[in-house]
C-alpha cells in the first residue's frame, strides 16, 4: 500500500512556522521540519505557498533628496547586478528544481513499485515459511523412516549371518548324518547276525530238549523194565548195565552238546550278552536232568 503524500496544508504550516521563527522557508528547511515527504511534492506546495505570500509594507520616513538620488543610483546599480545574479541563480535553481522534480517523481514511482515488491516478497516469505515447515515435517518423517529402515536392515543382516552360520554347519551335519547312517547299517547287520545266531541256538536248544525228552522216555522205559525184572537179579543186572550204557551215551551226547554250546557262547559273547545268557541257562537245565535221572537209577 502506497504512503499518503504530503499535503499543501502541512507544507504551508511548516513554512509559516519557519517565518515565525525568523528562518527562511527553504525547500530543505521545510523538508527537515516535516520530517518526511518527497522533495518534488514539497517543492510544488512550497511554490504555491510562496506565490500566495504578499510583501509586507514598510514605513519609510521622508529621506534627503540628494541622498535619495545617490542612494537610488547606487541601488539601481546594485539592483541591476543583483537582478542579473538573481535571474542567473533563478534559472539555475529552476533547472535544478526541474531535475529534482523529475527525479522525485521517478523516486516516488520506484518507491511505490518497491512497496508492491515488498508486499509480494512478504507473501512469498510467508508461503516459503509454510513450505519450509512442511519440508521440515517431511524431513523429520523421512529421518524416522531412515532410522526404521536401518533397524530393519540390521535385523536382516543378523538373520543373514545366522543363516550363513547354519549353511556353514550343513557339511558337518551331513557328515554326521552319513556317519550315523553307517553306524545304523552296521548295527542292523550285527543285529541280523545276532538274531541268526539266536535262531540257531534256539534250534539247537529245541533239538537238545527233544533229545532230553527222548532220553527221559528211554530212562522211564528202563526204569519200568527194571521194576518188572527186579525179581530176577540177573536180568535186572543186565538191564541195569544196558541202561547204564545208554546213560553213558546220553551223557556223552550231553557233553558234546555242552561243548557246542560253549563254542556258541564264545561266539555270542562278542555280539550280545542277553542271547548268551539264555543259551547258557538251557544247557544247565539239560545237564541237571540226566544227572538227576542217573542219580535215581543209581539209587534204585
Amino acid at each position: 500500500m502506497a504512503r499518503q503524500g504530503i499535503s499543501y496544508e502541512q507544507v504551508a504550516a511548516a513554512a509559516d512556522a519557519l517565518i515565525a521563527e525568523q528562518l527562511k522557508p527553504t525547500l530543505t528547511a521545510v523538508r527537515e521540519r516535516l520530517g518526511t515527504g518527497s522533495m518534488n511534492t514539497i517543492h510544488r506546495h512550497l511554490s504555491t505557498w510562496q506565490a500566495q505570500q504578499k510583501p509586507m509594507p514598510r514605513k519609510i520616513s521622508e529621506p534627503n533628496a540628494r541622498l535619495l538620488a545617490a542612494l537610488g543610483a547606487e541601488l539601481s546599480k546594485v539592483a541591476d547586478e543583483a537582478a542579473a545574479d538573481a535571474e542567473a541563480a533563478l534559472a539555475q535553481a529552476l533547472g535544478e528544481l526541474a531535475v529534482i522534480a523529475t527525479n522525485g517523481e521517478a523516486l516516488e514511482a520506484e518507491r511505490d513499485e518497491l512497496a508492491q515488491q515488498l508486499v509480494a516478497v512478504s507473501t512469498e516469505r510467508d508461503t516459503a515459511a509454510g513450505k519450509a515447515a512442511e519440508q521440515t515435517a517431511e524431513i523429520t518423517r523421512l529421518s524416522q523412516d531412515a532410522v526404521r529402515q536401518q533397524e530393519e536392515l540390521a535385523s536382516v543382516r543378523q538373520a543373514l549371518a545366522r543363516a550363513e552360520l547354519r549353511l556353514e554347519a550343513v557339511p558337518r551335519l551331513e557328515a554326521e548324518v552319513a556317519a550315523l547312517r553307517t553306524q545304523l547299517a552296521s548295527e542292523q547287520s550285527l543285529r541280523a547276525g545276532v538274531e541268526k545266531a539266536a535262531a540257531v541256538a534256539e534250534a539247537q536248544r529245541v533239538a537238545e530238549e527233544a533229545a532230553r525228552q527222548r532220553a527221559e522216555l528211554r530212562l522211564g522205559a528202563a526204569e519200568t523194565r527194571e521194576a518188572e525184572t527186579r525179581k530176577d537179579l540177573v536180568e535186572a543186572h543186565a538191564a541195569y548195565q544196558a541202561v547204564q550204557g545208554r546213560l553213558t551215551e546220553a551223557v556223552g551226547l550231553a557233553a558234546g552238546a555242552q561243548a557246542e554250546l560253549k563254542e556258541l557262547r564264545a561266539h555270542l559273547e562278542g555280539t550280545s550278552e542277553e542271547p548268551v545268557a539264555a543259551s547258557n541257562q538251557t544247557p544247565r537245565e539239560d545237564q541237571a536232568s540226566p544227572s538227576r535221572a542217573g542219580g535215581k537209577s543209581r539209587q534204585k
